[in-house]
């Protein structure tokens, strides 16, 4: 197979931080490139400088052993971005290359903003679809950030989600007038916060949405613990 390689920024093993499966361990593979440019006034992405940057590595020099054995425990692959689904493609052919290889396919969770339609390969290997949609805090237009096709698709799949990042009141409201083609029982709210102290000054704020709304609260698990710090 030519070609038989992962663009990749970052990869480590840890916990997962946020969203329904928050507190498992997980080997991340955040993979380059992002379609959007998260850089609002309310909430930028808190790892740009590192998705921004990649190395083109063959499907045999992704995971190591320790890391295999890892996700034969039962650790879950996280594969994240920027967007992920910008290698969707690439995703399927490493992943059947790995059951090739090992005889069985680890947990998959995708981490993705929702604005590019997966493809039905990729639907059949992922066992958790973590979706962030994005708000107009981002900087970025409605048009770019969202795709009612590809949330309708993301929706429709077993175990999946909706973060919304939420910086101010106004952000739920938002979400509510603009998203409603989401069903709530879906929806998870989370605090912005690249840090503990911006963290901190947002949760209550969030927790109390939640609570009127009826909808679940998410933390930042590895903001929590480990403060701003990519790797962990």
């Amino acid at each position: 197979m030519k070609n038989r390689n992962l663009i990749i920024s970052e990869l480590f093993y840890s916990i997962q931080g946020e969203g329904q499966t928050m507190g498992f361990p997980a080997v991340f593979l955040r993979l380059s490139g992002c379609n959007i440019l998260c850089k609002g006034k309310g909430w930028i992405c808190d790892s740009i400088e590192v998705w921004k940057k990649g190395i083109k590595t063959p499907f045999e020099e992704v995971l190591d052993s320790d890391l295999v054995q890892r996700l034969d425990n039962g650790a879950h692959l996280i594969i994240t971005g920027g967007e992920p689904l910008l290698h969707q493609k690439k995703i399927v052919e490493f992943l059947e290359w790995f059951k090739q290889v090992n005889g069985w396919i680890p947990i998959v969770e995708i981490e993705t903003n929702g604005t590019i339609i997966p493809i039905d390969e990729l639907i059949k290997l992922v066992a958790y679809w973590n979706c962030s949609p994005k708000l107009s805090t981002t900087g970025e237009t409605r048009k770019r950030r969202y795709n009612e096709i590809a949330l309708k698709k993301i929706q429709a799949q077993k175990n999946s989600i909706f973060k919304f990042v939420i910086s101010e009141e106004a952000d739920v409201l938002e979400m509510l007038n603009e998203f409603e083609v989401i069903n709530m029982s879906q929806v998870v709210l989370m605090p912005s916060g690249e840090n503990q102290k911006l963290l901190n000054e947002k949760r209550e704020m969030v927790l109390k949405q939640c609570i009127e709304l009826g909808l679940r609260y998410c933390d930042r698990l590895h903001i929590v613990a480990w403060n701003k710090k990519t790797g962990v």
